[in-house]
């Protein structure tokens, strides 16, 4: 988005999608993520991890799902599957799910529980004893997770050898789960980790960010200084610390910075956003309470830490305290008018990359079938670049797993996107990996989606994920929008097909 370069960042530092990159290493996101990832390649089976909505459970599950992919040579293969909503209806449809995860043949025909329980049993014992492999089942959302398929939870976690489970499970889950396992010991019984999460503290919630922004910085070695630490004690109080909250609170204050041309957040600004993004009955007591509370912080922070404040303009420490300077300007400045968010910093253009960059291999995938992915109809002059630019692949038709494949730039002389006048973009990033497994896990939930690789000089390179079908109105695209499953519509937005630039360059054919 061209208007975060009028705050020297490069993209938006607070999405709410679950994006690795931005993964903010709390104390107890990384202790939580080093047990899970030591009982897994422990083979200990189950592993239950709760806390209330917002505390990072999603990103966390991404996050662990990324670093099983990063196995060191010579550590058993790992393999992950992700269901992202467990409400199944029937014993039957979690089962056949399951076994079409892991690509059994009992995904298929007419089956019933017990067949298809002693396909996926004979399947896991294919994989974790004969190809030494670590299967591991994750489970997102897990408090909709019905009775009968924590009993084929439990049957799961018997299949085992006389040393190891043969499949590991993961389950992220808000804290009613913890009543549900309590009603269930014959299933928590097994459980290798029980772990609860909770809020960030104040000092892990202003670095929480400043990491955030300055992994979004243009600038890497000076990133913007954009709150004030009385803004950053506001956002810690009006969020509680926990960093769903925290995210959207300041993505508000970051729009605001750009509305109204500002350069800092303080106190009142803080205040002015959080009143937007969840109005309350009580909020001026508990803002009255909590800015005596900022004010005693920030005195004893001046005291016992010299410079806190940060380097600038020289103001007394009274000054610091409660900025009159946000006061006045939210008071009597005039709203900024509209074309201030036309004024961009001018950037400098974006050279036409060579390579898109590189993916591991997964097991069971073919390079046909991610070649037809990501450059849509793969022909042979495809497959001849990709062996050019792997010159360590001795033979590019059979490509190990784990094996890293550098992919090269190749663009397509017609654009993809003329049949439609509309498109509903559900998600992009600037990084191939990261957005190509988002990709896959939509996929899972709707099969219906297009990943398009693309560039111009003003973004650089674009990895978007689009539906496959264009529309021929913004009426028709909103409500193809509005029949996506949860998880994809949340962050979905309709583009019409002439705001991609006009030397945009697409990698991908229709």
């Amino acid at each position: 988005m061209d208007y975060f370069r009028i705050l020297n960042l490069r993209k938006e530092p607070f999405s709410n999608s679950p994006e690795p990159e931005f993964f903010f290493r709390a104390a107890r996101h990384v202790d939580c993520l080093q047990k899970l990832e030591l009982g897994i390649r422990l083979h200990r089976g189950l592993h239950v991890v709760i806390g209330p909505v917002g505390t990072g459970k999603t990103t966390l599950c991404r996050e662990l799902i990324s670093r099983l992919a990063q196995g060191e040579g010579g550590e058993t293969p790992i393999e992950t599957h992700l269901i992202l909503d467990p409400s199944f209806s029937s014993s039957l449809e979690f089962l056949s799910t399951v076994a079409g995860m892991f690509g059994t043949a009992a995904a298929s025909g007419d089956r019933s529980d017990w067949q298809i329980k002693e396909d996926i049993k004979n399947d896991l014992f294919e994989r974790g004893v004969r190809e030494k492999k670590t299967v591991v089942l994750i489970i997102d959302e897990g408090q909709k997770i019905p009775d009968f398929c924590i009993e084929i939870l439990r049957e799961f976690l018997n299949y085992e050898t006389n040393d190891r489970k043969l499949l590991q499970i993961v389950i992220f889950a808000q804290d009613e789960f913890a009543g549900v396992l309590k009603e269930r010991p014959n299933f928590t019984d097994r459980a290798n980790l029980f772990y609860s999460l909770g809020p960030l503290s104040f000092l892990e919630t202003r670095s929480m960010i400043r990491f955030r922004i300055r992994k979004a910085s243009a600038m890497e070695e000076a990133p913007p200084s954009l709150f004030t630490p009385a803004g950053f004690w506001a956002v810690y109080r009006v969020t509680g610390g926990y960093p769903r909250k925290i995210i959207n609170l300041c993505h508000q204050v970051i729009l605001t910075l750009i509305i109204q041309n500002r350069s800092k957040a303080g106190w009142f600004l803080v205040h002015s956003c959080a009143r937007r993004v969840e109005p309350s009955p009580g909020g001026r007591m508990r803002w009255a309470a909590a800015g005596a509370g900022a004010i005693a912080l920030i005195v004893l922070m001046i005291a016992l830490v010299p410079g806190w404040i940060g380097t600038g303009r020289q103001e007394s420490p009274k000054a610091n305290l409660l900025p009159p300077s946000d006061a006045a300007v939210e008071v009597k400045k005039p709203p900024v008018k509209e074309e201030v968010l036309s004024q961009k910093i001018p950037a400098k253009p974006q050279p036409m990359p060579r390579m898109l960059g590189t993916l591991k291999i997964r097991q069971g995938k073919t390079v046909w079938w991610r070649l037809n992915d990501i450059y849509g109809q793969a022909g042979k002059g495809h497959l001849e670049a990709i062996r050019r630019a792997n010159p360590h692949i001795r033979n590019i038709n059979r490509i190990t797993a784990n094996e890293t494949v550098h992919l090269p730039a190749l663009p397509v002389r017609s654009n993809p996107l003329a049949s439609g006048t509309y498109w509903v973009r559900v998600a992009s990033g600037d990084s191939l990996a990261e957005t190509y497994r988002l990709f896959e896990d939509y996929r899972a939930l709707f099969p219906a989606l297009w990943f398009v690789p693309y560039w111009n000089s003003e973004e650089g390179l674009v990895f978007a994920v689009l539906m496959k079908d264009g529309f021929g109105n913004r009426e028709a695209a909103i409500s193809a929008m509005a029949k996506l499953p949860p998880q994809i519509s949340s962050g979905a937005r309709v583009a019409a097909a002439n705001q991609w630039k006009a030397d945009t360059v697409f990698f991908t054919g229709s």
